[in-house]
């Protein structure tokens, strides 16, 4: 003889709250069905963090601020590197804002602009930047 619990399986009562499972319960004279929700087992750390990359597109394409951030020791020099950094590049009206420590190296950065927009240049034809706003 089957059991109560085998005449009325959980996958019949889909997704519906506890409120919903105890009426049914206390209407059909059965225990509560357990949540089907809840025999989920649990997504892996690694597929969520592997869902966000792709989503996000870490690490798939460089971008062009990326290029420039890795080779601004290059660019600017190594002294000059520590005491600034490219803070976002607007390729729409071709300029790259650039945050500086404090006024002397904001000076010096000013003077070697036109350098700076060649070297950048270099590092690829396709960075379309004509002017360097440093704040």
């Amino acid at each position: 003889m089957p059991k109560q619990n085998d005449l009325l399986p959980t996958t019949l009562i889909p997704f519906v709250n506890y409120k919903e499972r105890s009426l049914i319960s206390s209407f059909t004279g059965m225990p509560i069905a357990e949540d089907p929700r809840k025999k989920k087992d649990p997504a892996r750390f690694s597929d969520v963090i592997d869902r966000v990359w792709e989503s996000w597109k870490i690490g798939t394409d460089v971008s062009p601020e990326q290029k420039i951030s890795e080779n601004w020791s290059k660019l600017v020099g190594v002294q000059l590197s520590n005491k600034c950094a490219p803070e976002r590049l607007d390729p729409i009206k071709g300029y790259l804002i650039i945050r500086c420590s404090s006024s002397t190296v904001k000076q010096e950065l000013t003077f070697k602009k036109k350098l700076l927009v060649k070297k950048i240049s270099g590092l690829d034809p396709s960075f379309e930047i004509s002017d360097i706003k440093i704040h």
